[in-house]
């Protein structure tokens, strides 16, 4: 998959400030973004969350690590977003829509299909690949859920799980 290695230099471009990478990225991370929070949210929430993502990456992206993964670490910022838009949610009280339980349209490009199974199989090895305890944790947050503890020690859980998987990912697509 060569977009990852793409959007990494495109990343360090925009993190220096060039203003020509702007465009490629969006173009690039878009419609990731778009389905990853499409499958956690309703269609309408899902597009706010995914621009809002966006703007962040955007707003950020001086702060860009080039040492650390351009893909993973936008997946964390649009990650964050999807649960502010859960959190929001639960304090208005509002149930979720039943098609945010269901599956998103995998859209009708080949290319981004097959974005989307490649990035899917790579999250998978690479969470098989964590400890139990953190997959678990990670899937646990993933899901709005957390563990029978106190909530500081669950954050602090998630973010170490998080560090190990944002290492094992950097480590698998530097590999690739």
């Amino acid at each position: 998959m060569e977009r990852p290695h793409e959007l990494q230099s495109l990343m360090q471009r925009l993190a220096l400030g060039d203003r020509a990478a702007f465009h490629p990225v969006f173009e690039t991370l878009w419609p990731i973004l778009r389905r990853f929070a499409a499958r956690h949210l309703p269609a309408q929430e899902a597009e706010d969350a995914a621009q809002e993502a966006l703007l962040k990456i955007f707003h950020r992206a001086a702060a860009f690590d080039p040492e650390r993964s351009a893909l993973a670490w936008a997946f964390g910022i649009a990650a964050y977003e999807v649960r502010t838009v859960r959190k929001r949610r639960l304090r208005r009280r509002e149930a979720p829509e039943a098609a945010a339980a269901g599956h998103p349209d995998p859209g009708s490009d080949p290319e981004e299909s097959a974005i989307v199974r490649d990035l899917e199989t790579l999250l998978r090895e690479t969470l098989g690949a964590l400890r139990p305890e953190d997959a678990e944790t990670l899937r646990l947050y993933a899901r709005g859920e957390r563990a029978a503890i106190a909530a500081a020690t669950f954050r602090k859980r998630v973010e170490r799980a998080l560090r190990r998987l944002r290492t094992a990912l950097t480590e698998r697509t530097d590999a690739r």
